[in-house]
């Protein structure tokens, strides 16, 4: 089974990236420092990644899991955009917009399920 590591600040969020990834298995962490640990810890297939995170940000946690793993699939997922060139040059795939439809969510991790 396919594991997805969601992570975000807003607990709310990620219940609702729950729902909609149901079909896979999701872990969840509230920051970026807890999302480095799970990754060692699970090594997950995807990642969606918030950028502004207390602790540690997504910026920060996304060059340490590319330090795991340069081949982590890490998909950045903030409402700012300001912020989307740096977590591209961390590792990061791509950024999505928040707030992000959940069909394109959806479709989005199909696409990495297929290069998996």
């Amino acid at each position: 089974m396919v594991t997805i590591l969601v992570v975000d600040d807003n607990e709310k969020l990620r219940s609702i990236f729950r729902l909609i990834l149901k079909e896979y298995e999701t872990i969840e962490a509230k920051n970026g420092l807890e999302a480095v640990e799970l990754y060692k810890k699970y090594s997950p297939d995807i990642v969606l990644m918030d950028i502004l995170m207390p602790e540690m940000d997504g910026i920060e946690a996304t060059k340490e899991i590319i330090k795991i793993n340069s081949n982590a699939k890490i998909a950045a997922i903030t409402a700012y955009s300001s912020k989307s060139k740096e977590i591209l040059e961390a590792g990061a795939q791509e950024v999505l917009k928040k707030p992000i439809r959940k069909n394109i969510l959806i479709e989005k991790i199909k696409e990495y399920v297929n290069h998996l």
